[in-house]
């Protein structure tokens, strides 16, 4: 007896992933070769978004930039907009369409852009900077109690 298999079992697809556009400065490389015995100080900051293609194509880009610093001097900023194609299933529910553009997408590209930013820091003369795994449902679930508190709270 032969069982037939739904071609799209899935409620969503990432057809394509991309970088949509990348800078990395390297001002003051050579610091590190100087008398200061600072460590760096290295500030990070990623925000996710999502733009509607049509009803089943979304356009989901992660946007981090990080910074290291010695001294109030900028020693490098690496700054990545990486984009990814989403499919998704007609007629989800709200919430779930919403949790698979902000929570699944950015999980599943984050190991890409985390490996562009241990490149690209690498290939600039310094230690790979590896990020720290995101947990984007504490995020989402954080900026949707964010959001309701600014809508109920009086103006």
């Amino acid at each position: 007896m032969a069982v037939e298999q739904e071609s799209n079992q899935y409620p969503f697809r990432i057809n394509d992933q991309y970088v949509k556009d990348l800078s990395f400065e390297n001002p003051n490389y050579l610091m590190k070769y100087g008398e200061s015995s600072k460590d760096p100080e290295i500030g990070v900051s990623l925000e996710n978004s999502v733009a509607k293609i049509d009803d089943e194509h979304f356009e989901v880009t992660l946007n981090v930039k990080a910074k290291s610093d010695i001294a109030d001097k900028s020693v490098f900023v690496i700054e990545i907009a990486y984009g990814a194609l989403v499919t998704v299933a007609k007629d989800l529910d709200k919430e779930v369409l919403e949790s698979i553009l902000m929570v699944h997408c950015p999980f599943l590209m984050f190991p890409h852009i985390r490996q562009l930013i241990e490149n690209i820091t690498s290939a600039g003369g310094f230690p790979p900077l590896r990020l720290d795994p995101i947990d984007f449902a504490s995020l989402y679930m954080s900026k949707k109690k964010e959001l309701a508190a600014n809508k109920n709270s009086p103006q």
